[in-house]
């Protein structure tokens, strides 16, 4: 029983560890983001400008965008995702959330949901291939046991 054990150790479990690890991280962010949505106001805005900021790996830039709260105020605010090329064209319509208490914590419908998605495939190939691999070893380990 124990040369079963040995012969389990690593691989498997480092992969199925963490493909949680990037499923957790998705999940979380995406119902993070889901919850943020249920307690805000949702509006049209429009994009009226992208910031760019640049590093040693090249620029990207975030969409500015421009919309007026139930009670008529206009607000402007940056999104905190940028990307290269701009995710939306100067001048086009997106949907906005913000917060009622805090107008300027704003974001654009769908923001980040790819990558938190990207996050929670890739996790969950991680688990699939550690799970394939851990019952791979243990059907070869006890079937070397058996022997």
């Amino acid at each position: 029983m124990k040369r079963i054990h040995q012969s389990l150790e690593g691989g498997p479990t480092f992969l199925f560890l963490f493909g949680l690890i990037f499923f957790g991280i998705g999940a979380g962010m995406t119902y993070r983001q889901m919850v943020i949505q249920w307690n805000c106001i949702q509006v049209q805005g429009k994009v009226i400008a992208h910031s760019p900021a640049c590093n040693d790996e090249g620029c990207t830039d975030s969409s500015v965008v421009r919309f007026q709260t139930i009670e008529g105020e206009s607000i402007t605010f940056t999104s905190s995702y940028s990307s290269y090329p701009p995710a939306h064209e100067i001048g086009e319509e997106v949907t906005v959330f913000y917060s009622p208490d805090n107008p300027e914590n704003a974001f654009i419908k769908g923001e980040a949901f790819a990558f938190w998605s990207l996050f929670m495939l890739i996790g969950g190939v991680l688990i699939l291939i550690g799970f394939i691999s851990f019952l791979i070893k243990f059907r070869k380990s006890f079937l070397s046991e058996e022997e």
